[in-house]
């Protein structure tokens, strides 16, 4: 087995730095021709040399022959959406974006934002055709439906209920009304909703039949277990039963002041 030979050396990695700005099939040629006991060094070693001392960038470099970079305002398409390119060397955004950039240059567009297709085109730019909706507000308008293709009078209608069901829930929280019932403000819902959907659950007939079966299994346990706790806890019930039932009572007859 031939010993490990440091081939890049300072004076090497020097050169490279040095000639970076030509284009790497030519750099590569002339560096083989300059160092002959490189020889042996292969193209994507001297690529990847070149990215780790910093010599592989460079504007009018590229490393697929003597092709140039793109120019400005190019378009490409990555996962079926249009990119554009805005700046060199290799600055893309959403071309929806940069539409709605350009036709609304008073408006902040730094922060995260959704840019929505109005009728479900994604290759329709017309400026009418895009709506910008913060992540926050985009839940909202996923959950009721989202884009109506083709009809974007409906889509346009959901943006606008989503923005309204935000501003209603921002506001419910600034008076304590909410609750986080998972994670994020996506989880939201007001404290009474939350009550109603709960007891509409406990009375799903399964639901109910699910407790009896667990709470019959945890009485078999106890009497098992601790029966001095099961005779107590069965006293506790026989008490609540009396008044329970003396108030459903009173509630039935009308209440007077007179038992009945």
């Amino acid at each position: 087995m031939k010993h490990f030979r440091k081939v890049w050396t300072p004076e090497i990695n020097q050169w490279l730095v040095d000639h970076k700005d030509m284009i790497k099939n030519e750099m590569y040629k002339l560096f083989l021709e300059t160092f002959p006991e490189c020889q042996d060094v292969t193209y994507s070693a001297f690529k990847n040399q070149c990215s780790r001392i910093g010599a592989s960038y460079s504007v009018n470099n590229c490393w697929r022959g003597d092709r140039k970079p793109r120019p400005l305002y190019s378009e490409q398409i990555k996962k079926g959406y249009v990119r554009i390119k805005i700046a060199q060397p290799n600055v893309w955004i959403s071309k929806a974006k940069w539409v709605y950039q350009e036709t609304h240059p008073t408006e902040d567009c730094s922060g995260r934002y959704n840019f929505v297709f109005l009728d479900g085109n994604n290759r329709n730019f017309d400026p009418n055709n895009i709506e910008r909706l913060s992540l926050s507000e985009m839940a909202h308008y996923n959950r009721l439906g989202g884009c109506c293709y083709g009809q974007p009078e409906i889509t346009k209608l959901r943006i606008i209920l989503a923005r309204q069901r935000y501003a209603l829930f921002e506001a419910g929280e600034k008076l304590g009304l909410t609750v986080d019932y998972g994670k994020g403000k996506s989880c939201r819902c007001f404290k009474a909703d939350l009550d109603v959907s709960r007891r509409e659950y406990a009375s799903r007939p399964y639901v109910r039949e699910r407790r009896r079966q667990k709470a019959k299994e945890r009485r078999e346990r106890m009497k098992i277990e601790n029966p001095e706790k099961c005779e107590e806890l069965k006293r506790k019930h026989r008490e609540y039963l009396k008044v329970y039932n003396k108030r459903k009572r009173e509630e039935r007859n009308g209440f007077t002041g007179i038992n009945k």
